[in-house]
C-alpha cells in the first residue's frame, strides 16, 4: 500500500513534477497544471496526473474521464471565478510608468502639465492619449500643453485595481 499522501504541497507537487517550485506556479498560473483545492495550499496528485496526461497526449480530450463528481464542481467553481475575474481585466495595456502617471493624474487633477507630473514626458502622454486614458486640453498661460484624464483612464484604472485585488471566496 502506498503511504505517500495524495494532497501535496506545491514545493512537493513541483518535485513530484521534475519541475522548480517557480516553474510550476507559473504552470497553474498559465492553466497547464490544475489549481490548488479551494481554501487550502494543497494539489491533489490525481488532478496533477490527469493535466500531465491530457498535456502528454495519454488522454484525449474526448475520452471519458473517471474524475468524481467533487472534481468536477472544484473545475467548474474555479473556472466560473476566473470567467467572472476576467470581466474586470483591463482593457488597455499600460506599462507600470504609464499606469503610475495616470495614477498621478487622477490623485492631482490640478496638475496638468508635463512639468508638474512626475517623470512624465510629451511622448507618453501622447501614448496615452492614442489609447484614450488621456485627453489634451489647450496650452497653460506658460505655454505648456495641457492633459487631463477621461472616463475610459478613470474606468481602466478601476478595472486594473479590481483586476490585481481579485479576492477567490
Amino acid at each position: 500500500m502506498n503511504d505517500s499522501p495524495r494532497l501535496i504541497g506545491r514545493k512537493e507537487a513541483a518535485a513530484y513534477c521534475g519541475i522548480s517550485p517557480t516553474c510550476f506556479s507559473m504552470c497553474v498560473a498559465s492553466h497547464k497544471m490544475p489549481p490548488a483545492i479551494p481554501g487550502t495550499r494543497k494539489w491533489d496528485k490525481r488532478a496533477i496526473d490527469a493535466k500531465l496526461d491530457e498535456i502528454s497526449g495519454l488522454l484525449s480530450l474526448h475520452a471519458p474521464t473517471t474524475t468524481t463528481v467533487h472534481e468536477r464542481n472544484t473545475f467548474d467553481w474555479w473556472k466560473a471565478r476566473q470567467t467572472e475575474r476576467n470581466k474586470h481585466r483591463p482593457h488597455h495595456r499600460l506599462d507600470a510608468r504609464e499606469e503610475r502617471i495616470l495614477r498621478f493624474m487622477l490623485a492631482h487633477p490640478e496638475h496638468t502639465t508635463v512639468d508638474l507630473i512626475p517623470r512624465a514626458g510629451a511622448k507618453t502622454l501622447e501614448a496615452l492619449t492614442k489609447v484614450g486614458v488621456v485627453a489634451p486640453g489647450g496650452k497653460d498661460r506658460r505655454g505648456f500643453r495641457r492633459w487631463f484624464v477621461t472616463d475610459e483612464g478613470r474606468a481602466e484604472i478601476d478595472r486594473t485595481d479590481t483586476w490585481r485585488n481579485w479576492k477567490f471566496e
